[in-house]
């Protein structure tokens, strides 16, 4: 999903609909905006956590770029990201250890929100509820808590993904998901196309039945040729295809900002992403302002 990879994801503004980025660096949100790709808001890499729950923040937090960034009313999440060793379990008190360690390490800064990225994850893990209870409990009211989880599907392709059902459950342990439609493993353009309108549909059930919770979709529009990507198959040219046939009805809560779409990009933008983004913006904003 967004761990390992190279590539940063970037989410680009050109209408009154809520678009935002990742980054790896906040030296990289001021050179998009120097190069005319401006987010409507961000996750940020804000640090590494140990099964211990320790949360190791990056160098560049001691910078001056942070402190310019968070000047701006940019909405801030914090990306927080774990890799998993093979077997490897969190436990509750893990959770209440790194709720705390966010709050004395980013409770000053201007983070409204904190997503975790725990990788690789095949399910929903039983473990991860008393987890990301722990973390809740000792979690400043300050920040709303996030989960980045794989694309959802039922069992009927090959790839890697979750089902509804580990959707529903994850996202009644937290207050969001962002949900990687990419990284699938998926063989042909065909079957991920499948995957993405299933993930889509699946994605409006989960609004459905807890619209308070933002849920954000992420997009590929990397190089990055990986064991589980193939920018052949995985692309933003695709999506947009994919997404096109849906109506002014079934969009109305990424019109309304409850399921945001995002960009998952290599910097910078290929000539040929550039343009499907921008062809995505307009028929975003496009088809919403249609239903309005």
């Amino acid at each position: 999903m967004i761990l390992g990879l190279l590539g940063w994801l970037f989410i680009f503004s050109s209408g009154i609909f809520a678009s935002g980025a990742w980054y790896q660096t906040p030296q990289q949100i001021i050179s998009s905006q120097k190069a005319g790709f401006t987010p409507r808001f961000v996750l940020l890499k804000a640090g590494v956590f140990s099964k211990s729950g320790r949360l190791s923040l990056p160098k560049q937090f001691h910078e001056a770029s942070l402190k310019t960034h968070c000047s701006t009313s940019v909405e801030s999440i914090a990306w927080i990201t774990h890799r998993l060793s093979p077997g490897e379990t969190l436990s509750e008190l893990s959770g209440k250890t790194l709720g705390q360690q966010i709050g004395q390490s980013l409770e000053q800064l201007c983070f409204s929100a904190v997503e975790l990225d725990i990788e690789p994850l095949s399910q929903a893990e039983p473990w991860l509820e008393p987890f990301l209870k722990g973390v809740r409990s000792s979690l400043s009211p300050k920040f709303k808590l996030r989960l980045a989880i794989p694309v959802l599907s039922p069992q009927n392709l090959p790839g890697h993904f979750w089902s509804l059902r580990d959707g529903v459950k994850a996202l009644s342990w937290v207050d969001g998901l962002d949900v990687m439609a990419y990284d699938s493993g998926v063989k042909s353009p065909k079957d991920y196309a499948q995957l993405l309108k299933n993930t889509f549909f699946f994605i409006m059930e989960l609004n459905k039945t807890s619209p308070e919770k933002k849920i954000i979709l992420g997009l590929p529009a990397y190089d990055d040729k990986t064991k589980l990507h193939s920018k052949n198959i995985e692309n933003l040219e695709m999506a947009l295809a994919t997404l096109r046939p849906f109506t002014t009805f079934q969009l109305k809560p990424l019109c309304e900002d409850s399921i945001r779409l995002a960009y998952y990009a290599g910097w910078t933008l290929s000539e040929s992403d550039i343009k499907n983004h921008q062809q995505i913006e307009e028929w975003k904003n496009g088809i919403c302002k249609k239903g309005n």
